[in-house]
């Protein structure tokens, strides 16, 4: 069964009471990691086919928008190019992905190295605008806000997407100082960003998302000293400082993978929401991780773009989201979402599935009748 609560009279509400393990009248949610543009064009055929319009029901059921300021120089490709990194779109049957193919700090072997890069500043980014281009979006702040990681932070990623998984991996064994160099000038851009971003919108925060892969499919990509060495210190200072700048606002932060391992370590690093929950990964059974974790984390995710929605019939993805609903959001502290993007070849009417689940099949039928064209 899906739990009765409290009324939550809005999308924010909504969030606000799941994220604060209050029980809301129904779970919220959110697109997470989104779609892929080739999905999102068989989602609107789809839609269409039925009279309705796609944008319009996207946008009505996504309980959290978020906060991006914009780029004041050269519209960017994607935000990585101020890192100096390069993308290369790769091309497969029905779409294409980018990959990356410059990667500026590659065979740096000392933290000099690191330090004559040239790094980015907060100062390319308009935040005097920031306040309205959120509140145009969205007028009457019905809806929870979440700064995005550009606002808060991927210290590692970041150094991996400069570096190259396999030197990245290297070095965090053989040259913990020049990781730490990088995660220092990395961490010290998105405190900036952070600041700013408060500075502007505080008072419209919910969230602060951070990110780091962190897992595989089987288990860490490192162990749990070398994350509590090298890397947790990070994780720690924006975390904290999150909270500094907007007392009532949730640390979330996104890993892919088998992390259950390492769950106590982001706790006692400052993380209040996991993101992702990839269940199909060693360990990450939703039963468990609501047992063991669900009093100090709320989780985000966990419907599944692995095998769930590309592969199940509509009735079994209605099922497992019941269930997901059931397990995850009893007494609060879940946001349903997909586990990553929703790509190319998941059938659509999964989606519809997914989200006449979520929202409650009367609602869901309300919606629609309001997206007719």
């Amino acid at each position: 069964m899906v739990h009765a609560g409290t009324d939550s009279g809005s999308a924010r509400q909504r969030v606000r009471d799941a994220i604060n393990h209050r029980q809301p009248q129904r779970v919220p949610f959110s697109w997470g990691l989104g779609i892929t543009r080739e999905m999102h064009d068989v989602l609107v055929q789809h839609a269409a086919s039925r009279s309705l319009d796609w944008n319009r029901i996207h946008d009505e059921v996504e309980d959290i928008l978020t906060i991006t300021p914009d780029h004041r120089g050269r519209p960017l490709r994607h935000t990585t190019e101020i890192w100096g990194i390069g993308r290369k779109t790769v091309r497969y049957e029905g779409g294409s992905y980018d990959e990356f193919d410059r990667k500026p700090l590659a065979g740096a072997r000392t933290p000099a190295d690191i330090d004559r890069h040239r790094w980015p500043s907060a100062d390319s980014f308009d935040f005097a605008g920031l306040r309205n281009k959120v509140l145009s979006r969205d007028p009457g702040s019905r809806k929870a806000h979440r700064a995005d990681i550009l606002c808060s932070g991927n210290p590692l990623e970041i150094y991996t997407w400069m570096t190259g998984l396999e030197e990245t991996l290297i070095n965090l064994l053989l040259r913990p100082a020049v990781v730490r160099a990088a995660l220092r000038h990395i961490t010290d851009f998105f405190l900036d960003m952070m600041q700013r971003t408060a500075e502007a919108v505080g008072d419209l925060i919910d969230i602060f998302y951070f990110a780091d892969d962190l897992g595989s499919q089987q288990t860490l990509l490192f162990s749990r000293q070398t994350y509590r060495e090298v890397i947790q210190p990070y994780h720690t200072e924006l975390c904290a400082r999150s909270r500094e700048l907007v007392p009532d606002s949730k640390a979330m932060f996104h890993t892919d993978g088998s992390v259950y391992d390492i769950l106590p370590d982001l706790i006692d690093a400052g993380v209040q929401i996991l993101e992702a929950v990839q269940t199909e990964a060693a360990g990450m059974e939703p039963r468990r991780l609501k047992r063991d974790f669900g009093s100090l984390l709320a989780f985000h995710g966990a419907i599944s773009v692995q095998q769930l929605l590309p592969r199940a019939a509509a009735d079994e993805v209605r099922a497992e989201c019941t269930e997901l609903i059931d397990t995850f959001g009893a007494g609060g502290g879940y946001v349903a979402a997909p586990s990553h993007s929703i790509q190319y070849g998941t059938p659509p009417q999964n989606v519809f599935a997914m989200l006449e689940t979520v929202v409650g099949e009367e609602q869901f039928a309300d919606l629609c009748r309001g997206a007719r064209r």
